[in-house]
């Protein structure tokens, strides 16, 4: 029975695929609007693209679940060589640690996703998502995948990172607030969710989003802001009845 849900979701996963294209930022057709129009493109563009990397996890989160805490895979199974790469790719240090995989391997709410790209790409309008694909603001210090920020201080050498879409984009903010120490309170709150049978609420989670930003709280106000003015918390409610059978 568990097999047979990681297969029907990773059909349901390719239904909703997208094609990745070389394009840099939002379809051209985004930036001729203006006011409430831009608004909701921008709502729903993202909703698609967040909820695609989501089936992903999910179903990474399935096959997890799927393992029914077995401690004595043979290390030449397919079951062990995928747990040895959910676990490279979640940092966690036990690979039999499932309770640790369960608290990463795990949705971001579609509501903080969307009032974070929001606010790190100016709406999707900033130099860095219409020339490098970064929709979160993330740095690195690899010249081969990064451009110089127009404002950067002398003395200063990080980069802003550039994607080949923005697709992976989504998916490195994800991994990042999944694994990342800074983010640890998140993971702990989404899991009570979890586990109270709640719909993950990116609304409340903002709290947890304070070392994202330098300006700390402040930032964590300007999420709220943007989830509550919009109504953004429907958009995880939609996902959770959508994939209800699919969360646990």
């Amino acid at each position: 029975m568990k097999l047979f849900k990681i297969l029907l979701l990773s059909a349901f996963l390719c239904t909703l695929s997208l094609a990745n294209t070389s394009n840099k930022g939002f379809p051209e057709e985004y930036y001729k609007l203006h006011g409430q129009k831009a608004k909701d493109y921008f709502f729903n563009f993202l909703e698609k693209k967040v909820e695609i990397e989501n089936l992903k996890i999910l179903k990474e989160r399935d096959f997890i679940l799927s393992l029914d805490g077995k401690k004595d895979l043979s290390e030449t199974s397919k079951e062990y060589k995928e747990l040895e790469r959910l676990q490279k790719k979640y940092k966690v240090k036990n690979i039999y640690d499932y309770k640790t995989f369960l608290t990463r391997v795990d949705i971001i709410p579609t509501s903080l996703a969307i009032a974070q790209a929001a606010t790190e790409s100016a709406w999707g309008k900033s130099r860095f998502i219409r020339q490098a694909n970064n929709i979160f603001g993330h740095w690195t210090y690899d010249k081969k995948i990064g451009m110089v920020p127009l404002r950067r201080e002398a003395g200063k050498k990080h980069m802003v990172r550039i994607f080949p879409n923005l697709e992976s984009s989504i998916a490195v903010y994800m991994r990042n607030l999944n694994r990342t120490g800074a983010y640890k309170s998140f993971r702990t709150n989404r899991a009570k969710m979890r586990k109270d049978g709640k719909f993950i609420n990116g609304y409340i989670l903002s709290e947890d989003m304070t070392k994202y930003s330098a300006i700390g709280y402040e930032y964590v106000k300007i999420l709220k802001s943007i989830i509550r003015k919009y109504k953004l918390t429907e958009l995880d409610k939609k996902f959770y009845e959508k994939t209800i059978n699919k969360e646990k």
